[in-house]
């Protein structure tokens, strides 16, 4: 009798649902459609979910509509569309292939390359980190930058000046980064470190980075140089897939606790169970990293305002169990994870003109409970890469963060704090929704 009446409760549930679907329904890829789902999933997924205004107003458009749904302190939540570029996050990394930083020292602004994409055309013209800019799209440098910045954007060709005088014409396109931009063993008083420059979290360089690791090992490499000053994160999964590589964690240990909404709950996962979480096609095992792994016991990580995300998480949730030592600049304090929800044909009308959702479902926390990092995670030590005119190819023993590590000069906690005075930073990559994961 009780299985009848359960199931009979069951039914009754669904037969409700059913009558206000029908009474609710929504012709296929309309603006009324689109919001509704949108609404529905972030009450189920929305750290924020107690604060999420009515459903009200779901016949504008969805872009805007997903943007009076956020919490006044969400910097990160994303949605696109398929086929609308209109909805994606653009720079000048994934669209031309370079970064740049403009800042002001006694009262002249000096415009410098951060990086260059390793493959893009940028890189075969042959722009470099470190260059000099004088001028883009006739744009003086001298002048401030980022009110021009959205048009130079989504200009077809981005014409660039070098301080040497030589000219760049240089086409947008989709970039494909690497994963590591970089790796090269170090050498400095008979200790020898690895240097590693990881741009993003993603499988897709799984089997670089194990290659590079058995380069350092068969190097006899002591120590580990992480650079993720231009890492804005990614998959999870890889940051445990990194962890294990890299450092004597075991795979059971507790990696991340997350904390969601009421409905969400709380959760933990291990190294290994994050790990299980990797992209389709890969089948990567926490026993086979742990047999190529360093196994280190102290790790050396670059890091700067453009830090974010896993690349944070990795810097959090590596501390209870290892020696981190952190140099550079305040990261940039995402905190949380997101999930990625994409709309049924039912509501989007076409599978081709589906949208994805990324909306913060968890905050994260390290094994110690150790989290709450919105505004970023401060190094040991305080270091400014443009102190001076002048910066260096990533892994370079002359760049200032890397030479601090090998000199000895990164210490362990709060202990010698130090500042080199910089001019202001005028203009440096804004966060673009869509960009950070």
């Amino acid at each position: 009798m009780k299985k009848l009446i359960i199931f009979f409760f069951a039914g009754m549930v669904l037969a409700l649902c059913s009558c206000k679907k029908d009474e609710e329904s929504f012709a296929p890829g309309s603006n009324r459609a689109i919001n509704a789902w949108i609404w529905e999933t972030m009450k189920k997924q929305y750290y924020w979910e107690s604060t999420l205004p009515g459903r009200q107003r779901i016949d504008q458009d969805p872009q805007s509509y997903f943007m009076t749904l956020l919490h006044p302190q969400d910097r990160f939540s994303t949605i696109l569309q398929n086929q609308n570029s209109e909805t994606y996050g653009y720079s000048f990394e994934n669209t031309f292939g370079f970064d740049f930083v403009q800042y002001e020292r006694s009262g002249s602004r000096t415009t410098l390359v951060t990086l260059v994409v390793p493959g893009s055309q940028a890189d075969q013209l042959g722009l470099s980190r470190g260059d000099t800019l004088l001028s883009l799209n006739n744009l003086n440098l001298s002048q401030p930058i980022q009110p021009s910045v959205p048009a130079l954007l989504r200009s077809n060709v981005i014409n660039l000046t070098r301080k040497d005088g030589k000219s760049f014409a240089i086409a947008s396109a989709i970039i494909a980064q690497p994963v590591i931009y970089r790796h090269a063993v170090l050498e400095h008083d008979h200790r020898k470190y690895g240097y590693l420059n990881i741009s993003h979290f993603d499988f897709s360089g799984g089997y670089a980075l194990l290659s590079a690791i058995e380069g350092f090992r068969a190097n006899g490499v002591s120590d580990l140089i992480l650079d993720l000053r231009h890492n804005p994160g990614g998959q999870v999964s890889f940051s445990a897939f990194c962890a294990l590589l890299f450092t004597k964690v075991k795979p059971a240990d507790v990696f991340v606790e997350m904390r969601g909404n009421r409905k969400v709950g709380m959760r933990q996962l291990s190294f290994d169970a994050a790990l299980q979480n990797q992209a389709d096609g890969y089948r990567f095992r926490s026993a086979d990293l742990k047999a190529k792994s360093l196994n280190l016991s102290r790790i050396f990580i670059l890091s700067s305002g453009q830090t974010a995300s896993a690349a944070e998480l990795l810097i959090n949730n590596l501390k209870p169990y290892i020696d981190v030592r952190q140099i550079g600049q305040t990261t940039m304090g995402k905190d949380m994870g997101s999930s990625s929800v994409k709309s049924p044909p039912e509501v989007s009308g076409k599978e081709s003109y589906s949208w994805v959702l990324h909306p913060l479902v968890y905050k994260l926390y390290n094994q110690q409970g150790h989290g709450d990092y919105s505004t970023g995670i401060s190094p040991n030590t305080l270091l400014d890469e443009y102190a001076s005119d002048r910066i260096f190819p990533f892994g370079d023993p002359q760049d200032p963060m890397v030479r601090a590590v090998m000199e000895g000069k990164v210490l362990r906690g709060d202990v010698g704090k130090r500042s080199e005075g910089k001019g202001k930073v005028v203009y440096e990559r804004d966060f673009v929704r869509g960009m950070v994961f």
